[in-house]
């Protein structure tokens, strides 16, 4: 009798910690500073091999996650 109690005792303390911990998050996630960071970009050069940040910028990927990105390309001195 006493381990169904204690067993029902820890279940209910584990799931309140759960769901405690779940109410926190999701409250911390929506007061998040919703403004843009700016990430400066500098290439070396414009290449296919970049191909997969060209598009990533272009389909607002980086700003669906809160990055702007400058890109400029390097030059010769």
């Amino acid at each position: 009798m006493k381990k169904k109690v204690l067993t029902c005792l820890i279940l209910v303390v584990a799931v309140a910690l759960i769901v405690g911990i779940l109410l926190i998050e999701r409250q911390n996630s929506n007061t998040e500073d919703k403004s843009s960071k700016i990430i400066k970009v500098n290439e070396v050069t414009r290449s296919v091999f970049y191909a997969p940040q060209y598009v990533a910028i272009n389909q607002g990927f980086f700003k669906d996650n809160g990055l702007e990105i400058e890109l400029t390309t390097g030059e010769r001195c």
